[in-house]
């Protein structure tokens, strides 16, 4: 494994916990720094209205994607609701950690043992995101988008093996309902300790 200047801190947690809005709140944060980077994903699902390729996402075909991940040219990715594949491209991380930049991400716990594969020990801080209670994890993935009680049902097993897992990670941090200003703090000075 090579080992790079800079460190990836990934964000890991259920769906609904609010690991997208902590990551808007970094970027807001760092939006002024040049050693912070926030990688772009690639999808293959289509483009929804005010999204830009590029800036949002990387949209590709589901050709060009499979093509890229033949010549292994992603560092993790995932196919979510049995349609979609989503991966974040080797080149642009590489490319950051490289400069000895802070690259942030969120993923799952499954995208964290893939990145651990490739990527030495010292250049990852995990942190684990976590809600106060799974009655209020059912409430805001609810709230989200309307999802059938077996869906609601699957992604809430899905949380609990994954809070189970939460040790695994450098950091643990409550996603406090209400809190969210606390929360974005607290994963930035996680981070900010590591500068």
């Amino acid at each position: 494994m090579i080992f790079f200047p800079g460190k990836f801190f990934l964000l890991v947690g259920p769906s609904g916990v609010g690991k997208g809005t902590v990551i808007q709140g970094l970027k807001n944060v760092f939006s002024s720094r040049n050693d912070v980077f926030f990688p772009i994903t690639a999808t293959t699902r289509d483009p929804r209205p005010m999204e830009k390729d590029g800036v949002d996402y990387l949209f590709f075909t589901p050709e060009v994607f499979l093509a890229k991940l033949e010549k292994n040219e992603f560092l993790e990715y995932a196919i979510v609701h049995q349609k979609h594949y989503y991966g974040l491209p080797k080149d642009q991380v590489f490319t950051a950690l490289t400069a000895g930049k802070k690259v942030i991400r969120e993923l799952d716990i499954q995208g964290l043992w893939n990145i651990q594969k490739v990527l030495p020990a010292e250049n990852i801080v995990s942190i684990f995101l976590y809600p106060e209670s799974l009655e209020i994890l059912k409430k805001r993935i609810s709230s989200r988008s309307p999802v059938s009680e077996e869906e609601l049902e699957r992604r809430l097993q899905t949380a609990r093996n994954e809070i189970r897992q939460k040790e695994e990670c450098t950091y643990q941090v409550c996603s406090r309902e209400g809190q969210k200003e606390f929360v974005i703090a607290e994963v930035q000075k996680i981070i900010e300790d590591h500068f």
